[in-house]
């Protein structure tokens, strides 16, 4: 299979001349910004409905949970239906149906008697949009490839991972802030303004991918579409499971999210044993975020010409490593540089592996694997942060004797052994998977990568 070529120092303003990539961007950036909008303004609109702290926590709480369940149920699902329909239109209309959803959300508050009822209907058209989103995605994932030279593809992918989680997320946090300062106006409050404004922002993204960005769809007919959803389904998941590239990148990409979901879960108990709160848990929480977002934009260019099958690995292992070392680290100081590094290795792999997907993966089947991959992603992050924070809360710290003297270790470091070790192992693992050299001891790319930084 072809290599992914480095990108050049310009390779990110080459991608933005494309035309159709760049408006395809702006759809990207319009549509994750109503993602992020409308998590937080269909849950805070849901509590507002209640009147009582445990009824708001509940409804707030609700609405988000029914907001991840279409990922977990209709995930793979999703992908065959990029697989099987016109891309571009595939896309208007989930944008189309996601405008008129959640338009219906604050209109539910004005036409709706009593707060079950509004927030019934809150939960319900969330949980429809959120399964237009997971139609919608896999489509959008599977096309880029097709819109740019294949040199340019992990230029396409820092620009949609970065402007999905560094951008949108704090726009949309401004533009929510900004909306709640409004008055109400009859029974439509902020919150209503800011899902009104939320489902404009899909609607102008349908606009677009219709009007502006023609070459999304189809390059000639799919295999998919011959066959019966459950049969193509079961394609896809072979096509996955039979392949060493893709084989090691789900792998790896499991164990870095499971280790991601392990750290989320314990933050607040490692904290503690930190000797610090809240404040030091939304530090190393933040300095997670920060060093992925560092991962996804400066990685490459460390990277150098090391092979992408092997930066992808080798970040899986660096993540571990770090986790590693998170379990024995007595300062803050020391803990958030470590959590930087976690970071860091989890956005090179994430950026590399989603790259690997998108140029080495055929068109017909590119959209099921890249559903089935974001699917599992997801239901191991969940599965690592409620079992983890689960586990650490049962016990207090142990403590390991050595003859009179005794050492106090928290169950959240001991989780962190574990969480880095299976890092490192499921990096080795995802290497000898899919491996593209073979015969060329690792030490020796790196130590020419290193030369070339020197």
């Amino acid at each position: 299979m072809a290599r992914v070529r480095v990108p050049r120092e310009s390779a990110l303003a080459d991608v933005v001349r494309l035309r159709p990539f760049r408006r395809l961007w702006l759809v990207f950036g319009l549509s994750s910004l109503g993602d992020w909008l409308g998590l937080l303004g269909a849950s805070t609109f849901a509590a507002g409905q209640l009147s009582s702290s445990a009824g708001q926590g509940a409804a707030f709480g609700g609405v988000v949970a029914v907001q991840l369940l279409p990922s977990l149920i209709l995930g793979p699902l999703a992908g065959v239906l990029a697989d099987r329909f016109d891309r571009r239109r595939t896309m208007a209309y989930a944008d189309v149906a996601r405008f008129l959803l959640f338009a219906s959300i604050p209109l539910a508050g004005v036409l709706l008697t009593g707060p079950a009822m509004i927030v019934g209907w809150a939960a319900a058209a969330a949980f429809s949009a959120q399964v237009a989103a997971m139609i919608w995605n896999p489509a959008k994932e599977a096309a880029v490839p097709n819109l740019i030279p294949r040199d340019r593809l992990e230029a396409a992918n820092q620009l949609t991972i970065a402007t999905t989680y560094a951008v949108t997320p704090v726009l949309a946090a401004l533009a929510f802030a900004g909306l709640l300062e409004l008055p109400s106006i009859g029974r439509t409050d902020a919150t209503g303004y800011a899902l009104y404004f939320d489902a404009l922002t899909f609607l102008a993204s349908a606009l677009v991918v219709w009007f502006g960005v023609p070459e999304l769809s189809g390059r000639g007919e799919r295999s998919a579409t011959r066959e019966h959803p459950r049969r193509a389904l079961a394609a896809g998941w072979r096509y996955l499971s039979g392949t060493p590239l893709l084989r090691g990148l789900l792998i790896g990409l499991l164990g870095a999210f499971g280790g991601a979901g392990i750290i989320v879960g314990t933050a607040k108990f490692y904290a503690r044993s930190l000797g610090g709160g809240d404040a030091t848990f939304a530090l190393l929480f933040a300095g997670l975020f920060a060093g992925f977002g560092l991962g996804v934009t400066a990685g490459p260019r460390l990277a150098g010409p090391l092979s992408r099958r092997r930066t992808f690995a080798l970040s899986v292992m660096l993540a571990g490593t770090a986790v590693m070392l998170l379990a024995v680290t007595p300062r803050l100081s020391g803990a958030i540089a470590e959590v930087l590094v976690v970071g860091f290795g989890a956005g090179a792999a994430f950026l590399s592996g989603i790259t690997l997907i998108g140029a080495e993966v055929a068109d017909d089947v590119r959209g099921r694997v890249f559903a089935f991959v974001q699917t599992t992603a997801r239901a191991v992050l969940m599965l690592a942060v409620s079992a983890s924070s689960a586990l650490v809360g049962l016990g207090s710290s142990r403590q390991l004797r050595f003859g009179d003297h005794a050492i106090a270790l928290a169950s959240s470091r001991l989780l962190f052994l574990g969480a880095g070790a299976l890092g490192i192992a499921v990096g080795a693992v995802a290497l000898r998977q899919m491996d593209d050299r073979t015969g060329v001891p690792v030490r020796e790319d790196l130590r020419r990568v290193l030369r070339r930084r020197g």
